[in-house]
C-alpha cells in the first residue's frame, strides 16, 4: 500500500470554508463540522497502514519551494527513532524519472514521401496550410490524422461560422434572398440553444443580419444579382485537381462575377495576399472562370469578404483583397486570379508533383494552426535553429 503526498497542507487537506453557512449554524442544523474531513483522512490513513506492507512518501519540494512534512510524518519519525526506515532502494527510481540521460532534442521534421504518394487533389482551403506549414498538410492529407473535438466541447467560433453559413444558405435556396425572411431564419437558429448563447451571441448576430439585409438591398438597387450559393466545383491545373466551394457568387451589373466569402471573424489582410497567402477568393474565381462551376461563366472581377464581426460601433462590413483603382497595397481585380494561379502552381510544383520536403512551420506568421504541434514536437526545436 503506497500512501503519498504526506506534506503539510496536502495531507490532510485544509477544510474549505462554507460559503453559505457559518460553523455555529451548521451545528444548530445538525450538519457535520468542516473539520470532519480531517478526521476521515486520518481514519483512512490508519486503515491503509494496516496493510501487510505500507510505503509512505512525500515530496521534498512543491513547485519552487521546499515542502514541509506533515505533522503526522514528523510525529511518527520522532516516535519511531531508528525504526523509521527509509526505502533507499526506491530513491533511484524517483531520480530516474527526471534524468533524461542525454539531452537530444528532436530536429525540425521534414518528411519526404515519394511523388506517387503525394495527393493529386487539393481544396482551396488547404493551400495556405500547404505553403505556410507543409508538415501540417502532410499530417492531415498523407497521414490522414484529424483532431477530434471533445465530447463536451462548448460551441466555438467554428461552430458559429458553420451556423451562419447554414442560415445564409437556407435563406438563398429556400427564400430566394427575400429581405424580409432573413431575420426569421436567424432567430430560428437559437431555438433550443444554450441560454448563454442566446444572451451573448444573438444580439450581435441580429445586428449583423440587419447589416446584411441593408447591404443586399443596395446590391439589388444597383442591378447586382445572386447567381448561386454553396456550390462545389473543380478544375485541373498544374497537374493536380483544385477543388473549392464558394459561399456566394453574384453577377455584377457589367456581367462580371463577384466571389463572396462570409466571415464571422476578421478577414485576411492585404499583406497576406502580397506574400502569396490568403488566395482563397482568387482560387475560387479561377475555378469559376475556367468553367469549374456548373451554370456559371464569366470573368471574376469582384472579390469580397462579408464580415459579421464588429468594426467601429457596428457589426458587419465588406472588405476586399483587391483594389479596383490599383492604388495602395492591393492588386487590381483583373490580376488576382492570375496571381493566385501562379502562386498555386509554384506550390504544387514543390510539394505535390515535386519532391520538396514537408517542412514544419515553414512560414510561422501564416501558420496559426496548432493541432499538429505536438506531433511535430514543436517545442523541442522551434526558435532554437
Amino acid at each position: 500500500m503506497i500512501l503519498g503526498g504526506l506534506n503539510e497542507g496536502t495531507w490532510p487537506g485544509l477544510p474549505a470554508p462554507d460559503p453559505w453557512l457559518a460553523p455555529r449554524i451548521r451545528t444548530e442544523l445538525g450538519l457535520p463540522g468542516l473539520d470532519r474531513g480531517v478526521g476521515m483522512a486520518g481514519h483512512d490513513l490508519a486503515q491503509a497502514l494496516g496493510a501487510p506492507a505500507a510505503l509512505m512518501t512525500r515530496a521534498r519540494r512543491g513547485g519552487t519551494q521546499p515542502a514541509i512534512a506533515s505533522r503526522f510524518w514528523l510525529r511518527l519519525q520522532a516516535l519511531a527513532g531508528d525504526r523509521f526506515e527509509r526505502a533507499t532502494a526506491l530513491e533511484g527510481w524517483a531520480r530516474a524519472l527526471d534524468d533524461p540521460g542525454a539531452h537530444v532534442p528532436a530536429a525540425k521534421p521534414m518528411p519526404e514521401p515519394p511523388a506517387e504518394r503525394r495527393p493529386k487533389a487539393i481544396a482551396v482551403t488547404d493551400v495556405d496550410r500547404l505553403k505556410a506549414d507543409p508538415y501540417a498538410f502532410y499530417a492531415k492529407r498523407i497521414l490522414g490524422l484529424t483532431q477530434l473535438d471533445p465530447v463536451d466541447a462548448d460551441p466555438s467560433a467554428a461552430w458559429r461560422g458553420t451556423a451562419v453559413h447554414d442560415i445564409l444558405e437556407r435563406w438563398a435556396r429556400e427564400d430566394a434572398c427575400a429581405l424580409d425572411k432573413l431575420h426569421e431564419r436567424a432567430r430560428a437558429m437559437f431555438d433550443g440553444a444554450h441560454p448563454m448563447q442566446r444572451a451573448l451571441w444573438r444580439p450581435r448576430l441580429m445586428e449583423a443580419i440587419d447589416w446584411i439585409v441593408a447591404q443586399m438591398g443596395k446590391n439589388v438597387d444597383s442591378g447586382r444579382t445572386v447567381l448561386a450559393v454553396e456550390q462545389s466545383g473543380e478544375i485541373a491545373i498544374a497537374g493536380v485537381t483544385l477543388t473549392g466551394k464558394f459561399d456566394r457568387i453574384d453577377r455584377l451589373p457589367d456581367g462580371a462575377l463577384a466571389v463572396i466569402d462570409y466571415k464571422t471573424g476578421k478577414p485576411p489582410s492585404p499583406a497576406a495576399v502580397r506574400e502569396g497567402f490568403s488566395l482563397q477568393l482568387g482560387l475560387l474565381g479561377l475555378i469559376a472562370e475556367r468553367g469549374g462551376y456548373a451554370g456559371i461563366a464569366g470573368k471574376a472581377r469582384g472579390f469580397e469578404y462579408w464580415s459579421l464581426s464588429k468594426k467601429g460601433d457596428a457589426f458587419g462590413y465588406v472588405t476586399s483583397p483587391v483594389d479596383a483603382e490599383g492604388k495602395g497595397d492591393k492588386v487590381v481585380p483583373e490580376d488576382f486570379t492570375t496571381l493566385a494561379a501562379r502562386h498555386f502552381s509554384d506550390a504544387v510544383a514543390d510539394w505535390l508533383t515535386g519532391t520538396r520536403a514537408f517542412e514544419a512551420k515553414l512560414h510561422p506568421d501564416y501558420a496559426p494552426y496548432a493541432e499538429y504541434d505536438q506531433l511535430m514536437r514543436r517545442d523541442e526545436w522551434y526558435g532554437r535553429e
